[in-house]
């Protein structure tokens, strides 16, 4: 492994310390102002921790962790949350039905507008899940079964994190995330300064009650680890964020990952090393499933769910992590999951636990280990790397919000070029060998190599070179967008590639002053019938006439129906295309 280069043509491109909003207040004064807010707060009692007998739910997983006790994780977000709430008594009542444990814990799923400011959720576009309006909806998270939640998707990471961190407190969650959404852009929000200095405010106020067991959680997948292309710098970026989380905010920071690997061996592997680079051995706050394995055959999906399962429960057994793996629905690839579907995998999750103590010790854990330290010493790098070149570059890396805006500013790409390990070789798309490949980039890679071998042989004509294209996503899906993009560019089509998490107004401006002759949307948030709607009455208001097409997940929630439904006949109907593959995409262009 050649760890040691930074790459001095690569970082002469480019000044980190010019990333740096002139607007952004002291990150040392933001964090004080957080930890007199926090002092003020007093922590609820949730169900669980009653039940438990435990302030806090890290109290709780260091118990089993030592006594060996398996913990389990769901994750839950229907459309309103009273549809929520009865789901969670729902399950509960199941698995005392049919003589399981219940879940330990349950990350909650909310939709986008939870991320902004709560004087500007109501007028937001609604998404997929649901929103907690009122100090009763959010005491509910709490009081309605023994199942601990997780404040977690949009909570911490958008402008409106500090209303979440305040609100989540008082109702007694003690596990509040997610860090690395941070990086994420929250619909019609453009102002970094304040999303950030929100974050930080918020994680100070988790870091005014460490002593009572609050933890500050990140899952890696929903940052830059999800488009990152090395294993090594996942664990890279892990350090990075805990610096900023427990050296310079003073909070518990914990990891969760692992719903873009497959392969279970690399699981445990990473797993391992995420482990190794936690000196407070803070515990993991879940092992997500597998949610790239996943087919539309829902039946072979429980091989899926299995393997995956089992691994993860063995890892934790053997070292003793005090983890919570996640069961993923195998109805989860094609729409949100119902109560029963999210109850089934539960029980499934629950019996994997008999099978344990007849595998384990029939597993080489040596190569696994061997596996693990490599990526030790390439996440040592990364994190070295990057302190050193802000640093270097006039960065105070003891401002955590100083340090937490380079990061998002430069992005994935550069941040795995200037910072990443392993070989230099710029025939690898960041320019070194990963130490160990990522399985979406696997994937993505071979799914892209299969999709250009087909467009090869439909001998794509003069019709689609030079045609402009705007390419954008509705979230954060960065390679659903990588594969449209490449494969238009591969026939001669000029792409404008708008990135991810944008409007529908502004995709339009950017279609209007590129005079493009198509909008090409990919979407996996739920939103794909209002997107679609927003975008075509805008186009309209412009004079706008591009052609338009939509993938991904063509599914709403409609009012009456218990899941998200399929909305294609609609988007049909207000003029947009949807076809099945890129292929058809190509052929609908011409």
């Amino acid at each position: 492994m050649d760890s040691n280069w930074i790459g001095e043509e690569r970082m002469d491109a480019i000044d980190l310390s010019d990333l740096i909003p002139s607007d952004l207040p002291d990150g040392r004064e933001i964090v004080a102002e957080g930890l007199a807010l926090g002092e003020n707060i007093v922590i609820g009692e949730s169900l669980y921790c009653k039940e438990k007998g435990v302030r806090s739910e890290r109290e709780w997983r260091e118990i089993a962790r030592d006594k060996g006790i398996p913990c389990t994780c769901m994750n839950i977000g229907l459309s309103t949350w009273d549809e929520t709430r009865e789901a969670l008594q729902n399950i509960y009542e199941d698995a005392l039905v049919r003589g399981v444990r219940p879940p330990d814990r349950f990350n909650l799923i909310a939709e986008r507008r939870m991320g902004l400011p709560k004087d500007r959720r109501a007028e937001a576009p609604q998404e997929t899940g649901p929103c907690l309006w009122d100090e009763k909806d959010w005491w509910e998270l709490t009081q309605t079964v023994p199942i601990q939640p997780e404040a977690a998707d949009n909570m911490i990471g958008g402008p409106g994190s500090l209303d979440n961190a305040l609100d989540a407190l008082r109702v007694g969650i003690t596990c509040i995330g997610v860090l690395s959404q941070y990086t994420w852009r929250w619909p019609y929000w453009d102002d970094e300064t304040s999303q950030v200095v929100s974050v930080v405010k918020a994680a100070a106020v988790l870091a005014s009650k460490k002593s009572d067991g609050v933890v500050f959680d990140s899952y890696l997948e929903d940052g830059y680890p999800g488009v990152f292309h090395d294993y090594a710098s996942y664990v890279g970026w892990a350090m990075l964020e805990r610096y900023v989380a427990e050296d310079l905010i003073g909070a518990a920071y914990a990891n969760s990952w692992g719903g873009l690997t497959q392969n279970p061996i690399i699981k445990s592997a990473v797993t391992l090393a995420l482990e190794a680079v936690n000196p407070n051995r803070v515990p993991i706050s879940f092992l997500q499933g597998d949610t790239i394995g996943n087919t539309p055959d829902f039946d072979a999906n429980m091989a899926v769910l299995v393997n995956d399962l089992m691994m993860s429960k063995l890892t934790d057994m053997r070292y003793r992590l005090g983890t919570a793996p996640l069961a993923v629905p195998v109805t989860e690839t094609e729409r949100i999951p119902d109560w029963r579907e999210v109850a089934q995998v539960q029980t499934i999750s629950r019996k994997c636990e008999e099978y344990l103590p007849l595998i384990e010790s029939y597993i080489d854990w040596k190569k696994i280990e061997e596996l693990r330290n490599q990526l030790v010493v390439g996440g040592k790098q990364f994190f070295s790397n990057a302190l050193d070149a802000m640093k270097k570059m006039g960065v105070d890396i003891t401002d955590p919000a100083r340090v937490l805006i380079v990061m998002k500013l430069l992005g994935p790409e550069k941040c795995e070029e200037l910072f990443g390990v392993g070989a230099r070789d710029d025939s690898y798309l960041r320019g070194h060998k990963p130490v160990l490949e990522t399985d979406l980039v696997r994937q993505t890679m071979e799914k892209r190599r299969a999709i250009l071998e087909s467009v090869a042989k439909m001998n794509p004509d003069e019709q689609l070179r030079d045609k402009k294209v705007v390419v954008a996503s509705t979230d954060v899906h960065e390679f659903a967008k990588f594969l449209l993009t490449s494969t238009l560019e591969s026939v001669g089509s000029k792409v404008v590639d708008f990135g991810i998490n944008r409007d529908p107004e502004d995709i339009v401006k950017v279609a209007l002053e590129t005079d493009a002759d198509a909008i090409v949307i990919t979407t996996h948030n739920g939103v794909a019938r209002s997107f679609g709607t927003t975008l075509v009455e805008s186009m309209k208001e412009a004079g706008l006439e591009s052609s338009v097409f939509m993938g991904g997940v063509l599914n709403e929630d409609i009012e009456g129906s218990d899941v998200p439904v399929d909305v294609r006949e609609h988007l049909h109907k207000i003029g947009i295309m949807t076809p099945d593959t890129v292929e058809d995409l190509l052929g609908e262009l011409r």
